[in-house]
């Protein structure tokens, strides 16, 4: 199993334990690598989220445990990057957000493979042309 890199709704599922199959996938993924990978992207819609619903208690410790594991912040090219990804994907019909468009453009830089469950948007950002490889943990 190769580094990937967590998008924000599989790092979420994470916490939260209760997909099975995304548990093992994390379990099998920490006993060969330490640490997961993910962006300051996905760490800002976690803290948001916690912090919108009040989950001071959680957001303790989701802050603990994200600050163990590999966080990487977004580069001017990423920004510049995404910002192609997002025209172009608009040009074809499909409205995907930045933040997506950020985390693959990290994915296909760093050239690990996205594990997402969100795959509708990602699949919108491969059919741009951009060489984004998609991991789903949540199928068996």
């Amino acid at each position: 199993m190769s580094k990937v890199l967590l998008d924000t709704d599989i790092l979420s599922e994470y916490f939260k334990g209760h997909d099975r199959v995304v548990a093992r996938h994390a379990a099998n993924y920490a006993r060969r690598h330490d640490t997961f990978t993910f962006t300051s992207v996905t760490v800002h819609e976690i803290v948001f989220g916690l912090e919108a619903k009040g989950a001071t208690g959680q957001l303790k410790k989701a802050v603990a445990w994200l600050n163990q594991n590999e966080q990487i912040t977004p580069s001017a090219s990423d920004y510049y990057d995404a910002a192609i990804i997002k025209a172009t994907a608009r040009k074809q019909g499909s409205i995907v957000e930045l933040p997506d468009c950020l985390i693959a453009a990290v994915a296909i830089r760093l050239g690990v493979p996205l594990v997402t469950g969100n795959t509708e948007d990602f699949h919108a950002i491969q059919r741009t042309g951009a060489k984004l490889t998609i991991e789903n943990w949540r199928n068996g």
